[in-house]
């Protein structure tokens, strides 16, 4: 079952830190910190070292977590960009 806790507007630039320090603020208001099973995001470089930042946090308090452990690309995200990529390639005739 899913379901939505926060949605949050990130106003700065979308970098690692700033989107991690949303992340951990909803994380720290809703108790979950000790509750991360993954992280499922598309698979832009900020995303990764956003999860890396989260793993920081999460040492600072006490809390095992590794972002290499949790860290899951999404599969229709992954399938879109193959497609694409696909679509690019010149098929000798």
């Amino acid at each position: 079952k899913e379901l939505l806790i926060d949605f949050q507007e990130v106003v700065d630039e979308h970098s690692s830190e700033n989107m991690a320090k949303v992340v951990w603020e909803t994380l720290t208001q809703y108790g979950l910190i000790e509750w991360i099973i993954a992280f499922v995001m598309d698979n832009a470089t900020n995303n990764d070292t956003m999860v890396v930042a989260i793993e920081q946090c999460c040492c600072e308090v006490g809390v095992y977590f590794s972002a290499k452990e949790v860290r899951m690309c999404c599969m229709p995200h992954t399938i879109h960009l193959a497609a694409i990529k696909v679509q690019t390639i010149s098929i000798p005739h």
